[in-house]
């Protein structure tokens, strides 16, 4: 789960252990779209059935109370899914529906063993409204897309200016957006409605050329939308040619390949 949920304790008590859990609930019982003209989200109906509840409790609990003062205990290693049939411990959760992460502070029994219904427990509950977020499969603004790439620890490798340089990271960013672009609702399809329709031509207007050129992808747009910034069509009509990439060394022969003879001086019993 990126952000990553962080909590500090005060007020805890030297020689007692505690657990610290987290838990994803509901907000409310709506399922929500992203409308692109208004930049904002609409409800789109009535929620789906939410998956039970799970229980997630952080790795290096439990804790003691001098250790919850010293630091600050981070959920950055909690996965969500939604796949109501995961068995591997994973927060379940409906896309496009709104949520609210929950911390718990349970302290510990003597002999007691897993922590499975916080009703016989005795324990603290903290929310914090600011966490509340909308679960999605795929980002719906390309901005916040650019957003995780620049801040999500795990997306690293796309930003290191020790491995990529200018000219190589460029291409990755626009890889990483292509992919955003075809997964999102701005994708090319038949059928949609009048409002629809609206959303995708304010998305549009607002896209960059370079992924106006993607999304078309060779293809004619229709007349009623506005070309892409007048870009003459002998040219928007081409699928943007793949970066070429310099190689210090000669490529590796194929291995299938005939190697050439060796030229044998002619032998003087049979001259040429």
């Amino acid at each position: 789960m990126f952000p990553t949920v962080r909590v500090s304790f005060a007020g805890c008590r030297a020689e007692a252990r505690y657990a610290v859990l987290l838990d994803v609930v509901p907000v409310d019982g709506k399922r929500y779209r992203y409308a692109y003209h208004r930049s904002s989200w609409l409800v789109a109906g009535k929620a789906d059935p939410p998956a039970p509840a799970r229980l997630y409790p952080h790795p290096d609990s439990p804790f003691s109370g001098d250790q919850l003062r010293k630091q600050v205990v981070s959920f950055e290693k909690v996965k969500l899914t939604n796949n109501e049939m995961d068995k591997n411990g994973q927060i379940v959760l409906n896309s496009m529906h709104r949520y609210q992460p929950r911390i718990h502070l349970v302290k510990v029994r003597d002999g007691g063993g897993p922590i499975t219904d916080l009703s016989r427990e005795q324990h603290r509950t903290f929310i914090f409204p600011e966490t509340v977020f909308t679960a999605v499969t795929a980002y719906q603004n390309q901005l916040i897309t650019k957003l995780k790439i620049d801040s999500n620890p795990f997306a690293k490798g796309f930003r290191d200016s020790s491995r990529l340089t200018d000219f190589d990271r460029d291409p990755m960013e626009l890889m990483l957006m292509e992919q955003q672009l075809l997964r999102s609702p701005l994708r090319l399809y038949s059928g949609s409605s009048s409002e629809e329709e609206a959303e995708k031509r304010a998305a549009w207007a607002r896209t960059p050329p370079a992924l106006q050129l993607l999304a078309l992808g060779g293809r004619a747009w229709p007349s009623a939308w506005p070309q892409p910034l007048a870009i003459p069509p002998d040219l928007w009509l081409q699928k943007p040619p793949p970066p070429m990439r310099y190689c210090p060394y000669p490529p590796p022969a194929h291995p299938s390949a005939n190697p050439p003879r060796p030229e044998h001086a002619p032998s003087p019993r049979h001259p040429m």
